[in-house]
């Protein structure tokens, strides 16, 4: 637990010298075993086209779903180590607020490749050689409503363009269906979130959402742990992405995005196709 504080709190003071921590095999195995069977029964996770994932370094770009807890991101991660046999760590960038507030967990995150999602941390990532996830959409994305469930927002972040530019990396769009059927969001209280000016003091906080589900009913503190109800996660990997250009001109840069958004939108319209019914799939 030491080991994660520290960790955390370096990227918190901005010492991007920090080499980023080392993904221990063994402590993935565990929580593999675990989260394996809760993904394939509870969720009937499916995962399509993992052979489009290139064997060299790339970027992986998700939408974020379901509240604090990305159930997709979850499924993904399972399906990962399924098809590299745990031969291939994924880094993933998640708010790093999960790092200082769940204590327990500070130096489990590091050693199963949660790290901050940090711009220094994304570039040491980067430069490690190590493949990568991120879920730009963050929390504006993450709270949407419910019936915006099909909808991609990625919140306009274009750092991980600028990445892939700059390092020459193909782009890898995860899509998936029914994570955001977990969690029924009423409101994402985006405009109170503002108002309030909840981003001075939380990074990237920019929903304060009303929700409905497990265990607690009806509730608007994000931060409060949920039991996710059992929809049916469908994820599909698309077709790699690749850029060229400079990563400093910001109408490459866009246009790089608006690429990624689309075939992203594209995708995840695809996969609601097929769903029957919400949580039923």
């Amino acid at each position: 637990m030491v080991r994660g504080l520290l960790w955390s709190a370096l990227v918190a003071d901005g010492m991007a010298q920090l080499s980023i921590p080392d993904v221990s095999f063994d402590t993935l195995r565990k929580s593999h075993a675990i989260w394996g069977p809760v993904v394939r029964r509870y969720f009937r996770s499916e995962v399509r086209r993992m052979d489009r994932i290139p064997q060299r370094q790339c970027l992986l770009v998700a939408h974020h779903d379901g509240g604090v807890l990305p159930i997709n991101g979850i499924c993904f991660g399972v399906a990962w180590y399924d098809h590299f046999r745990f031969e291939r760590p994924l880094y993933v960038l998640a708010h790093d607020l999960i790092h200082r507030v769940f204590e327990p967990f500070t130096d489990l995150l590091p050693r199963s490749g949660l790290v901050p999602a940090d711009r220094s941390v994304m570039d040491r990532v980067v430069s490690s050689g190590h493949s990568m996830l991120v879920f730009p959409g963050a929390a504006r994305e993450t709270f949407r409503p419910f019936w915006e469930r099909r909808n991609i927002d990625l919140g306009g972040r274009v750092g991980f363009v600028r990445q892939a530019l700059r390092h020459a990396l193909p782009i890898v769009p995860v899509v998936s269906a029914g994570s955001h059927e977990t969690l029924i969001v009423l409101t994402s209280g985006q405009k109170l979130a503002e108002r309030i000016g909840l981003r001075r003091l939380v990074r990237s906080a920019d929903a304060l959402p009303i929700m409905l589900g497990l265990p607690w009913g009806l509730w608007a503190i994000p931060a409060l742990p949920q039991l996710p109800l059992p929809a049916k996660v469908t994820t599909e990997i698309l077709d790699p992405i690749e850029l060229s250009g400079d990563p400093e001109d910001p109408i490459t840069v866009k246009e790089g995005f608006d690429r990624v958004l689309s075939e992203m939108q594209a995708g995840v319209n695809r996969l609601y196709a097929e769903r029957r019914w919400p949580v039923i799939g």
